[in-house]
């Protein structure tokens, strides 16, 4: 199974992602883990200048420079979803947020998607957490936040963004989670679809 954690800066994704291996590994099931973006990778380092250092990049450079990691980690997706819970913090998903937000046609990213056998996830759980609940949480946050993060309007842009590819189940199928429980809550929703599914 290929499976996405995902939402809206300061919902708690990578908390999210690294508690539910830790529960994964705890019942002796077989997971990967991958993360987004990975600034190591090939275009890593221009997706880094443009989140942290000002880089000005148009929506469809940016949308190439993403999609770019997501293809390229492909077969390697393809390979682990087989066999073991693969877990994504962030995928394709976020892309159709941002991007779409950035001015680039939903319908363009779609049919790149499609056109180039970007690898679809059985199910983006999508950490359901208002804005200012959000926002909260990154102003409490001690490490360096990238430019996204630092900006409060487009963290409330994107919650509205964000709800609707859920309304429309856009590109995959989207679980709405409560991400406003605590920790071992949110995590007991993800982890109990998983099971029932597996």
């Amino acid at each position: 199974m290929f499976i996405v954690i995902e939402g809206i800066d300061g919902a708690g994704c990578e908390t999210q992602a690294i508690n539910l291996q830790n529960w994964l590994k705890r019942d002796n099931i077989p997971f990967s883990f991958i993360k987004y973006p990975n600034y190591n990778a090939n275009v890593g380092k221009f997706i880094r200048e443009f989140l942290y250092n000002n880089k000005n990049l148009d929506a469809e450079m940016q949308f190439l420079l993403y999609s770019m990691q997501f293809l390229s980690d492909r077969e390697f997706i393809k390979k682990e979803r087989k066999n073991k819970i693969l877990i994504a913090d962030r995928y394709f998903s976020t892309t159709l947020c941002f991007q779409t937000l950035a001015g680039l046609p939903i319908e363009k990213q779609l049919r790149f998607a499609d056109d180039f056998g970007m690898e679809k996830p059985d199910f983006v759980f999508y950490l359901n957490v208002q804005p200012d609940i959000a926002i909260k949480r990154k102003s409490g946050e001690q490490k360096e936040k990238n430019r996204t993060e630092k900006d409060f309007d487009n963290i409330r842009k994107t919650y509205k963004q964000y709800d609707e590819l859920i309304k429309a189940q856009t590109w995959t199928k989207w679980i709405n989670i409560d991400g406003e429980k605590d920790i071992d809550g949110v995590t007991k929703q993800i982890y109990d679809r998983i099971k029932n599914t597996i």
